[in-house]
């Protein structure tokens, strides 16, 4: 495991101890808290803590908790700047068909997940405009 991979689930483990321990968080260290506390179906890793450092999600079907709960937190900190705006608007779209906040935020981080990877895969910048198109397909 690389050096920034280890720092990055380093804090989420320091973030769940707090979360347990209810202690005071803000800003976008209460948001992982507040989205790790969510998923009920990660607890049992975020418990096991540093047990938990090394494992490798690649090639296996299980989520993975630290990624899923980054893109939830990303999803959740565009909505708060309103940028881009077509989260909010297919956000909006996916509640009024019947979807609930928390699938609908899950559906736009599967399609920031798309971008990303498309980005990582071919060694480029993210396509925004990509995005962009991804968002409005789902409002229309």
């Amino acid at each position: 495991m690389d050096f920034m991979t280890a720092q990055n689930r380093a804090r989420f483990f320091e973030i769940w101890k707090k979360a347990k321990e209810n202690l005071p968080m803000e800003g976008e260290e209460a948001l992982f808290a507040e989205i790790m506390l969510e998923h009920r179906e990660h607890h049992s890793l975020f418990d096991q803590g540093e047990a938990a450092m090394n494992i490798d999600f690649a090639g296996r079907r299980q989520t993975n908790p630290f990624l899923h709960t980054s893109l939830h937190v990303v999803v959740e900190q565009q909505l708060q700047a309103r940028q881009p705006i077509e989260v909010e608007q297919a956000l909006l779209s996916l509640i009024s068909r019947g979807e609930s906040r928390h699938d609908a935020v899950h559906q736009i981080g599967g399609l920031l997940a798309q971008v990303l990877y498309d980005a990582v895969t071919r060694n480029k910048a993210i396509d925004e405009a990509d995005y962009l198109l991804k968002l409005r397909e789902l409002v229309y």
